[in-house]
Parts: structure tokens; sequence; C-alpha cells
């Protein structure tokens, strides 16, 4: 038990001394791989159910041809010689309209960004996350939170690997049918599959804080914040181990985290405030 406190103590400690720095990001872009951006940006679109804590609080042609009019189409007799030809030094083409050349310096800019590089899917996902986050962060109202939040936890359900997909709605419906050992074989299999994928580490948290692994739970939330340091739902669950070890203090400061990046979410405030009374108390 004395290496259970000694873990959680050093994990929130460098939470806490900004080695997991929090982003503070500026909207709206990566889209979700494998073209699956109406999927889940949608606020439509179903949301798994998972288990608390560490998851949920509950061209147009460029230049246009030039004219095969004649020199002296549009000019006037005085205009012309007495052999009908034009006086030298005047050109035979009319010079393009104002309108058309801005039409076609349109088209130009056009042309330019339909054959600019598209963004990866991973930086386009990147891109829609920072923007989510900082609507999270200035929201106003707490249901416009609620669904900004959903969106962000869409995100993190999807990888860019069809397999490492398939494996998390397994997982997700084993833990939903309390079948823990199976979830966590198929979750052991998933972070080996995708070890950068943060929701796989956190899912696996998940299961292991439900069986009552602490320890393991808290390793798993290491490996969340290394790659999203900004998942609130595991510094939640690490606030939550942290305060069921007696780590009041730490408990608190891991929370105030999480209002950091989601200020409205009613559960964390209203424990936040229990907390502060007790630390407070504990100091006098």
């Amino acid at each position: 038990m004395r290496g259970y406190f000694l873990c959680a103590a050093s994990l929130a400690a460098a939470v806490l001394s900004g080695g997991f720095a929090l982003a503070q990001t500026p909207l709206l872009g990566s889209g979700p791989p494998s073209g699956q951006a109406d999927e889940i940006t949608g606020d439509d679109a179903p949301v798994p159910s998972l288990p608390n804590p560490f998851s949920r609080f509950n061209l147009d042609r460029l230049w246009a041809a030039p004219g095969q009019k004649k020199a002296q189409e549009g000019l006037g007799e005085d205009d012309l010689g007495g052999d009908g030809r034009k006086p030298a030094g005047q050109s035979g083409v009319a010079a393009p309209a104002r309108g058309t050349a801005q039409k076609s310096g349109a088209e130009a800019e056009q042309l330019k960004k339909a054959l600019a590089p598209k963004p990866t899917p991973e930086a386009a996902r990147k891109k829609m996350l920072d923007a989510l986050f900082e609507r999270l962060r200035q929201a106003s109202d707490p249901e416009d939170a609620h669904h900004i939040a959903e969106s962000i936890e869409r995100l993190w359900l999807q990888s860019q690997s069809d397999t490492a997909n398939l494996l998390m709605q397994r997982v997700t419906a084993s833990v939903m049918a309390e079948q823990y050992p199976l979830a966590l074989s198929l979750l052991d299999r998933l972070v080996a599959l995708a070890p950068d994928w943060a929701e796989a580490w956190n899912q696996r948290a998940t299961t292991r804080f439900l069986t009552g692994d602490t320890d393991g739970a808290m390793a798993d939330i290491d490996q969340v914040i290394k790659l999203e340091p900004r998942h609130f739902g595991a510094l939640a669950g690490m606030g939550m181990i942290l305060r069921g070890a007696g780590l009041n203090k730490s408990a608190l400061e891991i929370f105030n985290k999480v209002l950091g990046i989601y200020p409205l979410e009613a559960d964390i405030r209203k424990l936040t405030e229990k907390l502060t009374l007790e630390v407070e108390g504990q100091d006098i």
C-alpha cells in the first residue's frame, strides 16, 4: 500500500509541476480519419456509453481565349486610314475589360487553393480538437458545454485504424456487460496495436479502476496525459484516486486542473468546493 501512495503522489506531482502542460489552444479542423467527419462532428452521432470515472461525467478555365475580332471592329471611320487599315502603332486586339481581369484573378486564386496540399487526417483532427477545447473553455451555458464535451469524446473514441476501432467497440460492450477480464484482454491488444491512441489507455485505466487495480489505473492515466494533456476525464479519474487515498490537497489541485479545461463541469465543481473546505480546515 505504501508503494501505491508513492506512485499516486509522484504522478500527481508530475502533472501539477507542469510536466504535462495543459494546452490553451486557439476552430474546427481534423476531420476524423478515414472520411468520418460527418459521423464524428454531428451532435446527433451516437455516443458510446462509457463507464465513470474516466470517460464521462455523466475551375473554370484560367484564362479566356483572346477574341478573334477584326482589328477594326468597333472603330469609327475616323480611326481608320483611307485604305481601311488601322493607323500604325495601334494594336488590333482590344485590351481586356477590367472586370474580366478581376474574374481571371479570382479563378486563379481558386485554382491555387484547390491544388494546395490537403492536411493529414491527424493534423485535421488536432485542429478540430483545438477549436472544440477553446469553445469548451469559453462556454457560458452548461448545456452547450456538455454538447461540446461530447463532441470531444466522439473524436477521442476514433482512431485511424479500423481494426482498433472495432476492438474499442468490443471493449465498450464488454465493460457495459461487466465482463472485465475479457475487456482487459481486448485492451491489452488495443494498446499494443495503437500505443499512441490516448483513449485506448484511458479505457484500460477505467477498467482497471473498476476491478480495484488503482496502481494499474494510475499507470495508464500517466500514459493518457502524456498523449493528451487536456483529457479532462483521465484527470478527473486521477483526482478521484488521490482523494480515495486520502491525498485531498493533491486531489483538489488536480480537480482545479479539470476546471481549467472544462469550467462548467458541475459535478467536478461541486466536489472542488467541498474539498476546498476540507483542505482549508486541515490547514487551520
